[in-house]
Order: C-alpha cells, then structure tokens, then sequence
C-alpha cells in the first residue's frame, strides 16, 4: 500500500512537472512571438522607413506573430482558476507594450482618412473600424486583468461580443484587396485620388489599415480558440490569414510604385495649382521658388529638384533650357518656371567636371579696342547661341545632366536645389546653370 502511495505521488510531481515545462515552453513560445509582433508595430510606424522596406519587414515577422495568437488567448484561460502568475504578467506586459507601439500609427492613419471622401450610401469603413476596434477593447480588457475572476468576467464578455464582430476582419481584407465595393471606393485607391498621390500620407494610411487588420485577425482567432467548437481549425486558419496578408502586402507593394509612377503627372499639376494660387503679382520670385521646391522635395522625396523662377520674358535671346523629370512652364502667371528632378539614388555629377562645362559656355565676345584708348568691350551673345556652346554631355540626355539652360541676368533668375547638384555661373550677361 505503502509502495503504490508512493507510486502515485511520484507519478502526480511528474505530471505537475510536466505541466509546468509545457506552459513554460508555451510561455517562451508566446514571448517570442509577441517580441515579433512589437518590433512589426515599431517598423510600421517609424517615419523613417518606406513603405516597401516595413513591407519587407512584415513578410519575415508576420508568420511567427500569426503564430502566438490563438496560443496566447488559450494561455489567458489557462489562468482562470487560480490567477496570474509573474511569467503571465510578463507576457500581459509585453502585449501592452506591443500594442502601444501599434498606437503611434493610429494618428497619422486618422488624418489621411479624414481626406476621403467616402460613399454615405455604402456602409462606411468608420462603422467596420467601429466594431474592430470595440471587440479589441474588449479583448485587452480581458489579457490586462489581474485576478482569475476578473478574467473570466472579461472573457465572457469578450465572448458575448463575437456575434457583434462577425466577419468584421474578412470584410476590411476584402476592402483593402478591392473584392467588394463595400466602403463605396476601394481603398487604396481612394486613398491615392484624395492625398493627390502623396506617397507619405499613403503610407500613413496603409500602415493604419495593417494596423486595423492584424487587430482584426487576432480577434478572429481568439473567437475561434475559444470556442471547442473551432478551435482545432485555428491552426488553418493562421495559415489561411498568412496567405492574405501576404497579398495585403503585395497589393501595398503595388499601390507604392503607383505612386511612385505617377510623380511626373501629378508634379504638373501640383507646380500648376501653386502657380495659380501664387502669381506673380502676389508673391517674388525667390520666394516662389523656394516654396515650390520644398513642397515638391517634401513630397517626393525619392527625387532631387531643382526649381527656378524668373520675369516673364520671352524669346530664345533671352532664355534657353532644358530639362528632365520636370517641366519648363513658360509666361505661367507672370513668370517663367523651370523644373526639373533625378533619382536620389543616382550618382552626382563630377564638381570639377561640372564648373568646367558652365565655364566653358560662351556667353559674350570679348573685343579689343584701341580707340579711343586700349579696351575690351564685352559684345552680348544671345542665349540660344550660348547655349549651344554647352559640352554635348550637359546640352542634351539625361544620364549626366538632368538640367541645363541660360538665362538673361535682367530676367531675375531665383534657383532652389537639392545641395551638390546644381552648378550655378553668374556669367557677363547671363546666369549658366547645370543639374546633375
């Protein structure tokens, strides 16, 4: 009797033991998973990053941050009878943390979506954002009690409010993918059309919808995990959530180089709109064009610009440009507008190169005069024909060069440019210039 008394004791300290290995394993497992999750929410909402860099960022972290989450909730329940323990508040901690830093985008993302214009007739994306962020309030509610009570009070609410939720997550992915027209515009289009292709505030947006959709996709397994019902299917359904984040992303990625495309086009019309709302008459030339290259380099910011701003004048005497990436917008509201933008990326152009091709550049004809007493006299060469006397490299192409031109010093030039791009010459009749 003695022996099988004994037996059983050593048996129940092997189970216990065995119990106690499996949570602390299950517990690392979650730390882990969740430390992933953190440092996702720390790369979407660093300013710093692009957008395809966090992308690229979400793709190797998103699998194992999937991976925690109907864990994690099971884990919650484990605590019911008889409360937390340090490593749980450790874990509860940590999702704070996580969720903080997931917090940060949530600003920014409110400000662009405040620019679109959404269908009133189709059900509004607010009332799907509503009901997302209501059932993880709910949730976080129940992972930040302390007592075993406390959480299973919590649970049930949680619990209570999944009819409420429904397919809430599928409904925003479908949303962002453009399956269904249920927001009345697609999103990241409309997003695109109402920022006028303005890349960071796209970006905003999108992060703000990751944000809303891992929110959404960690709810829709917690339910899932739950519930007895289903919870054996939440492992495919993990797998099923991987493959359409991953098209999320890949439809981000997408909508990025959009954006990126459109640079020219919509630069246009943006120089355009500004020229409009700041003639001539109302604002002088340096200070138009130093506005009009901050807002240009501010929004496309992949690029280097240029911008010069000069007097109206006309006729090829007195100017003659070129440029690439840009524009050349001539008697646009009383002045005459020159644009032009390189790749960030691309390499500089050589300085001594440079200075010697805009000193190289012919703008007048010196002549010696003997009478009335020996002196040069400096005879105008107009600008077309200074022009023409440009190095071949900076006269034409864009590999070297994206900009070159002469302008009439009474035309009052004012340039603005990305710094150790443009070479400037203050020349006998003209300013020389060169952007590369």
């Amino acid at each position: 009797m003695k022996l099988l008394l004994l037996v059983l004791l050593c048996v129940t300290g092997l189970k216990t033991e065995d119990v106690k290995h499996k949570r602390t394993t299950t517990g690392t497992h979650i730390t882990n998973g969740i430390n992933v999750g953190k440092a996702l929410a720390t790369a979407l909402a660093d300013d710093n990053l692009d957008m395809p860099k966090k992308l690229a960022d979400m793709a190797k972290k998103i699998a194992p941050f999937l991976g925690v989450l109907g864990p994690f909730v099971s884990f919650v329940a484990g605590f019911i009878p008889k409360g937390p323990t340090k490593e749980f508040l450790a874990i509860q901690q940590l999702h704070k943390d996580m969720d903080t830093r997931f917090d940060q985008i949530n600003g920014k993302f409110h400000d662009v979506s405040k620019l679109i214009q959404w269908n009133t007739v189709r059900l509004q994306f607010s009332s799907v954002e509503q009901t997302i962020n209501n059932a993880y309030q709910r949730y976080t509610n129940m992972y930040k009690a302390t007592t075993s009570r406390t959480i299973q009070s919590e649970m049930h609410v949680f619990k209570n409010y999944r009819s409420k939720f429904g397919d809430s997550a599928l409904t925003l992915y479908n949303g962002i993918m453009g399956a269904n027209t249920v927001f009345g515009d697609e999103l990241l289009p409309a997003s695109m059309k109402f920022t006028d292709y303005n890349r960071k505030q796209c970006a905003r947006f999108m992060e703000g919808l990751l944000r809303l959709l891992l929110r959404a996709v960690e709810m829709d397994l917690a339910y899932l995990q739950l519930d007895t019902k289903t919870a054996a299917s939440v492992h495919s359904h993990t797998t099923e959530w991987k493959r359409r984040l991953d098209s999320v992303r890949s439809k981000m990625l997408h909508a990025d180089a959009t954006i990126v495309s459109k640079y020219h086009e919509q630069s246009g019309k943006d120089i355009d709109r500004y020229s409009t709302d700041h003639p001539a008459s109302h604002m002088n030339n340096h200070d138009w064009a130093n506005n009009m290259y901050h807002s240009l380099a501010t929004k496309y910011h992949w690029r280097d610009w240029m911008v010069i701003a000069y007097d109206d004048v006309s006729g090829d005497d007195k100017h003659y440009q070129r440029e690439c990436g840009g524009y050349l917008k001539f008697r646009s509201n009383g002045r005459n507008i020159v644009v032009a933008s390189i790749e960030k990326t691309h390499s500089h152009a050589s300085s001594t190169e440079a200075k010697s091709i805009i000193n190289s550049v012919h703008d007048n004809d010196a002549v010696h005069l003997h009478r009335p007493k020996d002196h040069v006299v400096h005879r105008f060469v107009d600008a077309r024909h200074a022009f023409d006397t440009f190095n071949s490299k900076a006269r034409s192409g864009c590999s070297t060069y994206a900009a070159a031109g002469v302008i009439d010093n009474k035309a009052q030039p004012s340039y603005k440019a990305a710094s150790n791009r443009l070479y400037l010459k203050h020349a006998y009749y003209h300013y020389i210039h060169v952007f590369g």
